[in-house]
């Protein structure tokens, strides 16, 4: 591909992680490289690039004879997320708490603020990883950071099919309030437990819709 091409493909790329991410493309639904090239106003080579690029984070999958589909949201998905993200989540807090400034928390306040706020769940969802990220900066550990954003990336499909359904924002906002408070305490155990059980209910909150549908 041509270097002309490259902020092209990454542009798409992120338009259509985007729209996926918020379920804005139905699951399992081609996505055609005739239609998007049209859209994006390009040939159909950055096109396929951002297909690729999307299929390597496996939000897409590309299917002989069929094309690019959206990879359907699934029980065992977001289980095996939510038990990642335990696992980095609670070595990223472990290293967070006895580090945490009063910046570190004003930044956690102001996200939470933000995302209550929030008139559309794409907003929300950036302020909720914003919350998490700013209490985990603590622990100056930039690539187990870029890890986790790469991990939420794809937990935030789950969250905003659970926030579109079932009105979780309210039970999130409360576990966010609970989780900075044991932060600001200095309570390590008590905040690892408490984000343990926030990514755990959120998931089981899902599965139960997913099972339902």
């Amino acid at each position: 591909m041509s270097k002309n091409a490259q902020p092209i493909a990454k542009t798409i790329a992120q338009a259509l992680e985007q729209r996926i991410i918020e379920g804005l493309h139905e699951q399992a639904v081609p996505l055609r490289q005739a239609e998007l090239a049209l859209e994006f106003g390009t040939s159909h080579i950055p096109v396929r690039e951002a297909l690729a690029t999307l299929a390597e984070k496996g939000l897409i999958q590309i299917i002989p004879n069929r094309g690019a589909v959206v990879v359907p949201l699934s029980a065992k998905q977001c289980n095996e997320l939510a038990g990642m993200r335990v696992a980095l989540e609670l070595v990223a807090v472990r290293a967070a708490v006895p580090n945490l400034a009063k910046a570190h928390l004003k930044r956690a306040q102001t996200a939470l603020a933000r995302g209550r706020a929030a008139a559309k769940l794409a907003l929300r969802a950036e302020q909720n990883w914003e919350f998490h990220r700013a209490i985990y900066a603590a622990g100056d550990q930039p690539f187990l950071l870029s890890q986790l954003e790469a991990l939420w990336r794809h937990a935030d499909r789950y969250l905003m099919f659970a926030w579109s359904r079932a009105h979780y924002e309210a039970r999130s906002d409360s576990e966010h309030e609970a989780i900075l408070r044991s932060c600001a305490q200095g309570d390590s155990r008590l905040a690892c437990r408490l984000t343990k059980a926030h990514i755990e209910s959120a998931a089981n909150s899902v599965v139960r819709l997913l099972q339902s549908t």
